[in-house]
């Protein structure tokens, strides 16, 4: 089963064609081929949105983190890390040079993992403004 935002990205590449089918008329060879190619163009899309984690801010602020699909084996215990994005924030840098790393944001004690663990990074969006009433 392709997942439904694929096929509505392929969907909408081929409706940019001129020509006398129609989606719904391809054979599925050339379905999948479109499929293929907004999945392509999709993965690039999300791919360049992070942005490199040199350049994250390492003052304690929160951001939005994706890390690699490879940080742990399949199967490790600890497997769940790959491929999420979670928020996390700098811990800095102690007296003694030492680099504190990444944490996440939250009470779940655990930290100090290394900028190589994330595809890139993004500010987090702004929260939501609270309703007044009258």
């Amino acid at each position: 089963m392709t997942d439904p935002r694929i096929e509505a990205a392929a969907r909408a590449l081929f409706a940019t064609t001129e020509g006398e089918y129609t989606w719904d008329s391809l054979q599925s060879y050339y379905r999948n081929v479109w499929i293929k190619m907004a999945r392509n163009a999709l993965a690039a899309a999300d791919a360049a949105a992070w942005m490199p984690m040199s350049e994250a801010p390492r003052d304690r602020t929160d951001i939005l983190a994706k890390t690699r699909p490879d940080v742990y084996p399949e199967g490790h215990n600890r497997s769940g890390w790959n491929n999420r994005s979670v928020v996390i924030r700098h811990e800095g840098i102690v007296n003694d040079d030492l680099d504190m790393g990444w944490s996440v944001a939250a009470p779940v004690g655990y930290g100090g993992m290394p900028d190589d663990w994330f595809v890139g990074w993004r500010p987090l969006p702004a929260p939501p403004k609270a309703e007044v009433s009258e």
